[in-house]
């Protein structure tokens, strides 16, 4: 018995460290194949949300960083509330698929679709979903697999990869190998390989690195303008048709943008500027949008507003109110969301500006960009640092390029920033904690 305890206890920290690395920012990707593998070996409900749990924890605990360093939380609570979200994603992703893979009388072709399954529903509810690691992104590493994410999405690259741990079982099966074959046939005339891009346009990425500690500091980061309004003049030098800045760029929200943001003004009219400003409205309430603004010739012409808003970062959903006492940086007005996804209009060009989080929604960014000659995601990643959320969070946008067959943005506010092709490949780069710019000529 003593052993039979320890052999579970050998599985569930090996195998639990297997999945944390193949999503962690050392992007060792295939551990998830030997991973996935390893659970079929154990037909026990303990094991499987154990390990579940653990994995999900260990890939999650730079939320750390913002609920301690940047939230002002205090430690045991933060840990316990990470605990918490680790253990409704376990019990939804390993323990729905472990009783679905029961209820099929433990069929090896069963598992697949119903960790597949358990992934499309947990993307979805509750409050929007948390589409975070999941299996398919890992596909984007691998060259004749992440094809089939233009055929149909994460999803279907969750099956794959799941099929492909499975291959060993073809040894035993005579069906297994034909099933196989089948599933990466069926999809094959569906994936896009051509794409389209802007005519000849020169764009300009902006990171201006500012830390955290001085985004919170309003004083502090008016203090920071004047290298802001260095860095654009060494832009401008470059004489781009389009220049693009990350999440909340600036001290000043949308209403004082033509008297404390003049300077920007004035450098829209040697470039059409698109970034982010939150945008504070008052009507009957006053109501926070997180927001793009296209600026050109010193006016504002378009603006996209937040749809998908990050839970307990931009809004406390019922009934974690008391969590606002805990932790003073989600302690003022929630945000309000956007009514309707649309791309941005700069005048040369349709862009799609999903924000920040939406990266992570295969169909809103999939609905955006079916307008958009190209992707701009605009985020502030300074929260995580260069912690493995920040490295997720960027292979997520090189998922969706590749899912769109569209040039995509990465305009991060501490980086990396990135300029990532159709085929998820970063073109160009600024690593994470450098001031710079990016200009890249489609």
């Amino acid at each position: 018995m003593p052993d039979k305890r320890l052999k579970k206890v050998s599985f569930v920290v090996v195998a639990s460290l297997m999945f944390y690395f193949s999503f962690s920012k050392l992007e060792v990707w295939f551990l998830i194949l030997p991973f996935l593998f390893l659970l079929t070996l154990w037909k026990d409900l303990k094991v499987w949300l154990l390990t579940g749990f653990l994995s999900i924890f260990a890939s999650l605990f730079w939320i750390r960083i913002a609920m301690i360093d940047y939230g002002g939380g205090f430690p045991p609570v933060a840990y316990l509330l990470i605990a918490l979200l680790a253990l409704s994603v376990a019990t939804v992703q390993f323990g729905g698929a472990y009783l679905l893979w029961k209820l099929s009388r433990y069929n090896l072709l069963v598992l697949p679709f119903a960790w597949t399954a358990m992934e499309v529903l947990r993307s979805s509810f509750p409050y929007g979903g948390f589409p975070w690691l999941l299996v398919g992104e890992l596909s984007v590493n691998v060259p004749f697999l992440k094809d089939y994410l233009s055929a149909g999405g994460i999803y279907l690259c969750s099956l794959l990869l799941w099929i492909l741990a499975l291959t060993p079982y073809s040894l035993r099966s005579k069906l297994f190998p034909l099933v196989a074959f089948v599933s990466f046939l069926i999809p094959v005339p569906f994936i896009e390989r051509d794409f389209d891009k802007p005519g000849h346009l020169k764009v300009a990425i902006v990171q201006p690195n500012v830390r955290e500690d001085i985004k919170l500091n309003k004083e502090a980061f008016y203090e920071y303008l004047p290298d802001y309004w260095e860095l654009l003049e060494a832009v401008m030098k470059e004489e781009p048709d389009i220049v693009i800045l990350p999440e909340s760029a600036f001290p000043f929200h949308a209403g004082q943008l033509y008297e404390e943001g003049k300077i920007l003004l004035e450098y829209s009219r040697k470039a059409t500027i698109v970034t982010g400003l939150i945008d504070v409205r008052v009507g009957e309430d006053i109501e926070p949008y997180n927001s793009v603004f296209v600026i050109k010739n010193g006016e504002v012409i378009d603006f996209y507003d937040k749809i998908r808003l990050l839970p307990f970062g931009e809004y406390v959903p019922f009934p974690f109110h008391f969590a606002k006492d805990l932790f003073g940086s989600i302690g003022g007005i929630d945000y309000v969301p956007g009514s309707e996804p649309r791309c941005v209009n700069t005048g040369e060009v349709s862009v799609a500006t999903p924000i920040c989080f939406e990266v992570s929604y295969y169909l809103l960014v999939k609905r955006l960009s079916s307008c958009a000659d190209f992707i701009a995601v605009i985020t502030n990643d300074g929260w995580f640092e260069d912690s493995d959320g920040t490295y997720q969070h960027l292979r997520q946008a090189r998922v969706r390029a590749v899912e769109n067959r569209k040039f995509l943005l990465w305009v991060n506010n501490t980086g990396p920033s990135a300029v990532i092709s159709p085929s998820g490949e970063i073109v160009k780069e600024i690593p994470y904690g450098r001031k710079g710019f990016i200009v890249f000529e489609f």
